[in-house]
């Protein structure tokens, strides 16, 4: 077995209590495993009861209460009474366990820290350093597993590792790196569906799926679009044929459409879509020109190492998922979708708070995009769906976007 984490991971602790910006206990559904609901239901006194009255026996769904979904065992201190009367052995894993990640692949478990977490979100953020996978291996096998497209995952591997150097190249300003990645991912998804037109299509290939190596011609195909996307000078003929669309008119209604789709989806938090939706009014009382020169202004506020920590994170976590579906391209829009949206919520921050953004602020606004998102299985799906379909989400809207932005850096 292997195993991929960022080199921060063993050293996160959590500070919990009322210290905790916005705790982990609330928001989202806690669903209680297997295991550990047994242990519950031999709870005897006032915590057993509460246990058997609020946990769906049946689920293990932990039945929330009041305005903002609070844990039944959250106390009014934000501490869990479960720890505190039971110890941290009677947590749940997903309690257990949070905010650390774990994707699951055949022989391989790639582990991360969910930026989610509030204090995860601004430890990366105030980090200056690139942060580097580390890898552990030891004699665990799982089962065989004939479903599990080892091709395609070994052969994603290979490209997030390319792609992580580049989104870590600081000679390039990291819009630019976008844009290159983008082109990247757009390049090789070709190839991917080329190999995937290989797989035979007979009935007994659909019980018994066929997962066809990678030809060598592919594999060399792949390597040569990673060597010319690490060439500064590809930015530039693309800038050439696409930068006349990149205004700020064209940016403002494109992030506006991306902040209007948000809405439609489901808020985890009650203030989420009232945020929203205060942030598009406000928008739309800015003409083209104000837009412009506030966003002049405001690239002076943050830094490429922080849009860089969080592009690598994204595109770590994001990138082999596509083996269970093939949706490599999907994958890259989504993370550098995420960047645009989190700089566009510190540049309305940075607006309503008279032009100043704190560190809190940043880590406030990002953590709270990501954990609507990916604290919903219901909308991770959904925002997934829509990079593969949906036009506000083109590669060509992006890249326009990411023009526009590299202009302020000029």
């Amino acid at each position: 077995m292997r195993y991929y984490y960022p080199d921060y991971f063993d050293s996160f602790r959590c500070t919990g209590g009322m210290e905790c910006p916005d705790s982990c206990c609330h928001i989202w559904q806690i669903t209680v495993d297997k295991k550990t609901l047994k242990k519950y239901r031999k709870v005897k006194g006032e915590l057993g009861r509460r246990m058997c009255e609020r946990i769906d026996q049946k689920t293990g769904d932990i039945k929330p209460h009041g305005k903002e979904n609070r844990c039944e065992f959250l106390n009014k201190d934000n501490l869990c009474d479960i720890v505190l009367e039971l110890g941290e052995d009677y947590l749940c894993d997903t309690c257990h366990t949070h905010p650390r990640h774990e994707e699951v692949y055949y022989n391989v478990r790639e582990r991360s820290l969910a930026i989610t977490c509030p204090v995860v979100c601004k430890e990366l953020l105030l980090r200056k350093t690139p942060v580097t996978i580390q890898v552990k291996k030891d004699s665990k096998r799982d089962m065989p597993d004939r479903y599990f497209d080892t091709p395609l995952y070994e052969q994603l591997s290979y490209i997030r590792n390319s792609m992580l150097q580049l989104v870590q190249d600081r000679r390039i300003y990291i819009f630019k790196r976008m844009v290159l990645i983008l082109g990247m991912a757009h390049d090789i998804e070709r190839r991917i569906i080329k190999r995937q037109s290989r797989k035979k299509n007979s009935f007994i290939n659909k019980i018994i799926p066929s997962h066809p190596a990678f030809l060598p011609v592919e594999k060399e195909e792949i390597k040569k679009i990673i060597t010319a996307y690490r060439d500064i000078s590809v930015y530039s003929q693309i800038a050439a044929h696409m930068i006349d669309g990149a205004q700020a008119g064209f940016v403002k209604r494109s992030v506006t459409d991306m902040f209007f789709t948000l809405c439609t989806m489901e808020a985890l938090k009650s203030t989420w879509i009232p945020y929203l939706q205060s942030t598009i009014n406000i928008r739309s009382q800015m003409d083209d020109e104000e837009y412009e020169n506030c966003q002049m202004e405001f690239s002076n506020e943050i830094t490429s190492i922080q849009l860089e920590q969080l592009l690598f994170y994204f595109v770590y976590l994001y990138c082999c998922t596509a083996t269970y579906d093939g949706f490599f391209l999907a994958k890259i829009k989504m993370a550098v979708t995420n960047i645009i949206i989190i700089r566009e919520l510190w540049f309305m921050k940075w607006l309503e708070d008279q032009k100043t953004l704190s560190a809190d602020a940043q880590a406030e606004m990002a953590h709270w995009f990501v954990r609507e998102v990916e604290n919903s299985d219901e909308n991770l799906e959904q925002w997934d769906s829509l990079m593969q379909r949906n036009p506000r989400f083109s590669v060509d809207i992006l890249i326009k976007i990411c023009l526009y932005l590299v202009h302020w850096h000029i």
